[in-house]
Formats: C-alpha cells, structure tokens, sequence
C-alpha cells in the first residue's frame, strides 16, 4: 500500500492510494465499510479506534490498523464511485503532507555513503553508524515550499531515504531488523552549511539542520511489502531540473539494517524515522568554488527515490 496524510477543507485525514492513483480517506471509506458490508451502526466510532487519530497512532496499531485500510481500499474499488465525493479525491483536491507529519523522532544518519565521505575531503567513514537529530517540526510534505532563513548564506540539499518503524524496536538484530520497519519514504535533508560549521567550532550541531522546513518527506508512506529489497534503490536529486545526485543506496557504509539494530539500543518507536544519509553531489562537495552551487530563492528541488516517490519543492524567503 501507499499510504498518505493529507489535508481535505483544512482536515487533516488518513489515506491510502487506490489503484488509479487516487487518494481513499481512509476513515471515511472504512466507516463505510463497516455500516455496508458488517452492518455495525458504530461505524464511526470504530472506524476512529481502529485506525487512530494519524498516522503515529494508525501504525501504534499495527495489523489491526493495516487490514483494516485493505478492507477499506477493497470496499471502494468495488463501487462506481464514493456518492457523496466524500471519500475518493484526486491528487488535485487535496494537499498532501507528510505522511508522518510529526515523528516522535527524526534521526539522520551523517557520512553514511562512501562516495559523499570522499567528496567531503574526510579520511575515512566513521567505525560505527553517526548520525544527528532533526526537530520533528522540520517536517513539511512533498511539494511543501522551502524557506530561506536571512541569516544563512550556504544552503545545501541532501536526497535520501526515510525509513519508518511500525511497531516497537529494542535491541533487535540486523536479520531481524526489516521486520520492525512499517515503510518508506523519500526525504530531503536541506542543511544550512554555514551554521553548521559555525555550531561545529563550539559544540554539535543543531541548528543548521533543523531550520523550519528543513525535511521535506513523502509523497508517501509506502509499505515494506512492496520494497522488496530497499538496499537496492536508486537516488537522485535536481535542481531546476540540472542533475545534482544520482546515486545508490549500495553505497551506504552501514546498511539499513545496520542503522536499525544499532539505534535499536536506544529503543524505537512506531511512527520514528530514521534517515539514511547522502550520497555524493551536494553543493558543499564541489570544487573548487561551491557558490553556484547554493540554493538560493526560486530554485525548484526534485529529489527522488526509486520505487518509493519524488520530492518537489521550491526555496522561498522566509
């Protein structure tokens, strides 16, 4: 399944692709579902306590929350059309978030992929996976506008991976690690340069990366089943339409797997994304001038992971 967060009249609701590309809400068709087909007059209110109020709370559900969504994509691809245009929208009717808008916890991996280690003049990649923590509220979705703080001058965009955890992950081993994963998305981690090297001199960065804005994720959530091995996925990453990243994720030093069962230590949670790094052909790798290289205002960035979505966002002043 492809399933997406999206806002309908200033709602925010819960839905799932159908196979002509169309959005299901997926509350309303599973409501549906249950007064039609298992004549249950509190429709309603199971449809709500079945599927959670998001999407954090759709994946705390797990199975309960997955079947239903298939029974309810079932249901509606059975019907000439939804009555009352309620419960199918196209793409033009709605807009689309985040399909995670409010992670409980963005973790992104850094110097992750061999060829982007190069580019960055380090010596060699780390001994064991490092990676930084993005505020949740960075999060925007797939054709959400960018916006350019004043203050910074070297805006960069990194094309990666979003990998999200759907049940709870503690000290799980690298065979068992896909199992805890709910789906994927693709992510953009837009990355303020200078501030970071300017918090680098003093301490660990925080601030260069979790600007508002700086995570555009999505389109959408698309469930594990349907990537069958995501190891094997490619990446790339434009500018106006100029090819900056196109990449693999064979490069990756520690696989998905790995980032996995490592942060497992730490103990995960349903609706916790954990970000894969990126490859070579950010700006801050070119040499030897990086300045034409820069985002700047009106610049649109596509990013896009194979399988899985593109990313489309324009960069804005704040």
């Amino acid at each position: 399944m492809k399933l997406a967060t999206f806002l309908h009249q200033n709602q925010e609701r819960i839905g799932a692709l159908d196979s002509a590309g169309r959005i299901v809400d997926l509350h309303r068709a599973y409501e549906s579902y249950l007064h039609e087909v298992e004549a249950n007059s509190m429709g309603g209110q199971l449809a709500a306590a079945v599927l959670g109020r998001d999407m954090v709370e759709f994946l705390k559900r797990g199975e309960t929350s997955m079947e239903a969504a298939r029974k309810a994509l079932v249901y509606v691809s059975q019907k000439p059309s939804d009555g009352n245009g309620k419960i199918i929208f196209t793409r033009a009717q709605v807009r689309l978030m985040s399909p995670v808008p409010r992670p409980g916890a963005l973790v992104s991996a850094g110097k992750n992929f061999s060829d982007h280690v190069a580019e960055m003049s380090s010596k060699k990649g780390p001994a064991a996976p490092v990676a930084f923590l993005k505020l949740p509220g960075t999060v925007i979705g797939p054709e959400d506008d960018i916006p350019h703080p004043p203050e910074v001058k070297n805006l960069d965009y990194e094309v990666e991976l979003a990998v999200i955890i759907g049940k709870p992950c503690v000290d799980v081993t690298e065979n068992d690690a896909l199992d805890y994963v709910a789906g994927y998305a693709a992510f953009n981690d837009i990355s303020a340069r200078d501030v970071i090297r300017g918090e680098n001199k003093t301490g660990i960065h925080l601030m260069g990366k979790s600007f508002p804005g700086f995570a555009p994720m999505g389109p959408y959530l698309v469930t594990a089943d349907e990537i069958a091995e995501p190891q094997n996925l490619k990446l790339r990453l434009s500018v106006n339409g100029e090819a900056r990243q196109d990449s693999h994720l064979g490069y990756m030093i520690f696989k998905i797997r790995d980032m996995i069962s490592y942060w497992s230590q730490m103990g995960l949670n349903p609706g916790d994304v954990l970000t894969t790094g990126t490859p070579r052909g950010v700006a801050a790798g070119r040499k030897p001038d990086q300045t034409p290289w820069w985002l700047k205002p009106g610049d649109v960035v596509e990013a896009e992971v194979e399988k899985v979505g593109l990313l489309r966002n324009r960069i804005v002043a704040e």
